[in-house]
């Protein structure tokens, strides 16, 4: 049963008979329409019709485009070949009413021999997409993959990552991993594959940042030079005092 499709059969503004006989075919119909195969006996019996009158209104639904009908196509994989219902296809699109041109294929008039009308198969119609398609988000593995230096063995990475997030937050993996990849020590070479890094825990590792190069100025021996030149002598007395302290001779 499809509750959606009914819906759909119900704000149409078919004559009574067309809409109950449809009614009846999207009561076996899937969400989109399609695989239902009840017979000219079941639809009957349900629309509280003659069997001339559901060949008449499928006649109809068919002409339309309401309905694209398969002659014995319908039944189970049980069910012999010379017992099989007709199969329908609801075009959902005419039933929501867009002004469309019915498709060529929906109004194919040929009579099966039993006053219904056949058509050809040419498979579902496709809902009209009134919407952009936006594009797909990234995923926290996603970023973590982007961060990471050496990118090998991918799949075998979203599994460890699976597994890493369970006690973790994915945001302290992701800030490592970046740091990991600016780490001025890190050798490619010697670096781990992703799904090694993570299994091991290396998130936790503390990075080495590099320290920035001392500058020396080129001034500096010269105003040493320039201050000791300027510089007081030590008293006589005090160098005396300070050699009998240290036991040491100062100059």
């Amino acid at each position: 049963m499809s509750i959606r499709v009914m819906s759909e059969v119900w704000r149409t503004k078919l004559p009574t008979s067309e809409k109950m006989v449809l009614l009846v075919i999207a009561d076996h119909a899937s969400d989109e329409g399609d695989n239902a195969w009840p017979s000219q006996a079941t639809i009957a019996a349900r629309a509280s019709c003659t069997i001339r009158t559901v060949q008449r209104c499928v006649n109809n639904l068919v002409r339309e485009g309401y309905v694209r009908m398969e002659k014995g196509a319908g039944g189970s994989v049980n069910c012999r070949d010379d017992r099989r219902p007709h199969r329908y296809t609801i075009n959902l699109t005419k039933l929501r009413g867009d002004k469309l041109t019915p498709r060529k294929e929906l109004r194919d008039d040929i009579d099966d021999g039993d006053g219904a009308t056949s058509a050809t198969d040419t498979g579902r119609l496709s809902r009209p997409m009134n919407h952009p398609i936006e594009p797909p988000k990234e995923t926290p593995f996603d970023l973590f993959w982007k961060a990471y230096p050496k990118k090998i063995a991918k799949k075998a990475a979203l599994k460890a990552w699976t597994q890493a997030i369970k006690d973790t937050d994915p945001k302290i993996i992701i800030a490592s991993a970046q740091a990991f990849a600016e780490d001025k020590t890190r050798q490619d070479a010697f670096t781990a594959y992703p799904a090694t890094w993570l299994n091991a825990g290396r998130w936790m590792d503390e990075v080495t940042v590099a320290k920035p190069p001392v500058v020396v100025d080129k001034f500096n021996a010269r105003e040493y030079e320039a201050a000791k030149a300027k510089a007081v002598p030590m008293p006589q007395e005090v160098k005396d005092l300070l050699a009998q302290i240290t036991n040491k001779h100062y100059d």
